[in-house]
């Protein structure tokens, strides 16, 4: 694996805290003297904000020993306590250094616009004979199993996608790649509120511990500290709240790959973060949807925030969907509710009194990804609400309008269950002998089952308006004569913070397809849309590049890329894509997607019939394909 491999965590000194405490009784009394017992909400942001900057420097790229054994966690929670209610720059830095010098003795905080301090001996001793180089690489970014997910990653889990190694070897031995921070490498960063931070990003060890200033702090009374930090699950503190903040944060601060396509201040997202977590937040539900609002900057698809305590809610016995500029009924549970007052193709014209248009916006400051991504998302949010909770739905067919209640279901009604799209049987052959597979639906049985009638069928309609099975990479080899290989999946490696310098790429887990028999040579088109996200655009990136059938449709999701989720203190959970995927001539894939070569899209009137538009042109394209059917079949269907 690597050198670097260990992570470092903060802990409290005896000594240290006798002075943090003598420093933070004299603050509080001058405080007492002007009848304040907090410094103003913005001071407490610009407070957390450096904390929140110096924790991510300290805990992925200083490579002391002491950090490597510390609840990362726990010292978030404990260090946002301690720094929040600083009154000053002078009393902010004595409670940084007394949290992060017990762990990481040899960074220094110094005043901005000063010449950094000079460094400390050990990082540059006389002899190095029988030290070894620490310091860290990461392969993306490596998170242990477990409640701690930053726990050192053993050697042996090199197979994991995302890996962080602490180097701690001699040069040449157990890395992840060449690239490792030299020998006195120091990173000079601005933390805020006039203070900055020096750092170094290697330091020698000699027997299996990193070298530490004769004068330095003994983390074992931070550690203690630490240990009696609670993160309780079904309730939610402000310190929790804050901790997670500086924990998510830092992860895609240091290690989300697609800043480069995304157009976000992602420094201004932290200040917005902490603000809403100090002033709004009272329930774990509410700091769920701050969660998500921060996510949301990202627009990364895969990009998610759930909690197991958060309340539940129920979706109406309808779905909607976009047609041009109106909001409209696409499909409706009717067939369990005959009373059922909206009706397919009603155009919506107010929800619960409010414009549907207005409602679809406020969904999606909670949704993260592309725009036709968020907005099928926010689509199938419309109308949720509280279980068995009834809402006014105002809809209108032609020039009249109707009003009437609709209940919210008291148990969640599948989204499969109501369609965008009433589509054919999984396997179908359609008029004029065209063949159909709905690729989100046919597992690998069913496919090998009527892989010989698709080899000799002479048009082929293959449908990825969706999350296709695993049948669908299987098929791809029957597609074509040559080898086929996905698109490029790129885990970034990172030595330095802030994504500064990124070293290179590892891209050695592209799929391979060699050619399978038999051979499908007719006509194809393949449907897709927004729908399709993550493996389904790897599996149209390759019908794209290789020209393996006509792409029919809208574009695809535009996110691709593993998922590495993380988990925060008090039992959040965080989705996110820490892998970055380019297509195969190397252009971007994020926000784009996979784009048709022929656009398709369905009417008011076509919903209203029950007509899927989007097919009716991918059989006008087969139509068109100049091949004459080997035969005139009826629409019968085979599966």
């Amino acid at each position: 694996m690597a050198l670097f491999s260990k992570v470092r965590r903060s802990t409290l000194v005896a000594a240290g805290l006798v002075l943090l405490a003598g420093a933070a009784a004299l603050t509080y009394t001058y405080r007492d003297t002007l009848g304040l017992t907090d410094p103003p909400r913005g001071e407490q942001v610009e407070n957390l904000r450096a904390f929140a900057t110096l924790y991510g420097y300290v805990r992925y790229f200083h490579p002391s020993d002491a950090a490597a054994n510390t609840d990362w966690d726990a010292f978030a929670i404990h260090g946002v306590r301690q720094v929040r209610n600083a009154a000053n720059r002078a009393e902010l830095r004595a409670e940084l250094e007394a949290l992060f010098e017990p762990i990481a003795p040899t960074i220094q905080l110094y005043r901005t616009g000063n010449e950094p301090p000079t460094p400390a001996d050990v990082l540059a001793p006389s002899d190095t004979a029988g030290l070894n180089l620490v310091a860290w690489q990461h392969q993306g970014i490596g998170f242990s199993q477990g409640n701690v997910p930053s726990k050192v990653r053993r050697l042996n889990d090199s197979l994991r996608t995302y890996r962080s190694i602490r180097l701690n070897r001699p040069p040449g031995r157990d890395r992840l790649f060449e690239a490792h921070a030299a020998p006195k490498e120091m990173t000079a960063k601005p933390l805020g509120r006039g203070l900055s931070v020096q750092l170094p990003l290697a330091l020698y060890g000699e027997a299996g511990q990193t070298l530490r200033p004769a004068n330095a702090p003994s983390p074992s009374a931070l550690r203690d500290s630490l240990s009696h930090v609670e993160t309780p699950i079904l309730k939610t503190t402000s310190s929790l709240r804050l901790a997670g903040v500086t924990i998510a944060w830092n992860v895609f601060q240091h290690f989300y790959p697609y800043f480069g396509a995304v157009d976000v201040d992602w420094d201004a997202v932290l200040t917005r973060t902490f603000r809403r977590a100090l002033a709004d937040d009272t329930s774990t539900t509410e700091f769920v949807q701050t969660l998500r609002r921060m996510v949301a900057q990202l627009e990364d698809g895969h990009g998610r925030v759930v909690h197991s305590g958060t309340s539940s809610t129920s979706g109406l016995p309808v779905r909607f969907g976009r047609i041009g500029d109106e909001i409209v009924v696409v499909d409706t549970a009717g067939h369990l509710d005959r009373t059922l007052c909206p009706d397919i193709g009603d155009v919506v014209v107010s929800i619960g009194g409010r414009p549907p248009e207005q409602r679809l916006q406020e969904r999606k400051r909670y949704i993260s990804g592309s725009p036709q991504w968020t907005e099928g998302r926010a689509l199938q949010k419309l109308g949720r609400g509280d279980p068995g909770s009834p809402v006014s739905l105002t809809v209108r067919r032609g020039n009249a309008e109707n009003t009437c209640k609709v209940t919210r279901s008291d148990r969640r009604i599948p989204w499969r269950q109501l369609q965008v799209d009433d589509r054919p049987n999984t396997v179908d052959t359609l008029r004029a002998g065209v063949r159909y597979v709905d690729l989100t639906r046919a597992v690998w049985p069913t496919l090998r089952q009527h892989i010989g009638e698709l080899a000799d069928a002479d048009r082929v309609v293959f449908d990825l308006r969706g999350y296709p099975t695993g049948g669908a990479l299987k098929l791809l080899p029957h597609l074509s004569g040559d080898t086929l290989r996905s698109a490029r999946f790129q885990k970034p490696q990172f030595i330095y913070p802030d994504q500064e310098k990124i070293v290179g790429y590892d891209a050695s887990g592209r799929w391979t397809l060699p050619p399978e028999k038999p051979q499908i040579t007719g006509d194809v088109v393949f449907l897709t849309g927004p729908g399709a996200i993550s493996y389904a655009e790897t599996i149209m990136g390759i019908v794209e590049h290789y020209e393996l059938g006509t792409i029919v449709g809208q574009p695809t999701a535009g996110a691709n890329g593993n998922v590495n989720p993380f988990e925060l203190p008090g039992g959040y959970k965080v989705w996110w894509t820490g892998m970055r995927v380019r297509k195969h001539d190397g252009s971007q894939h994020h926000l784009v997607g996979i784009r048709p070569d022929i656009e398709a899209e369905r009417t008011i009137e076509g919903v209203r019939n029950g007509r899927d538009e989007v097919l009716e042109k991918a059989l006008e394209v087969l139509r068109s394909s100049g091949r004459a059917p080997s035969s005139e079949r009826g629409a019968t269907a085979s599966n």
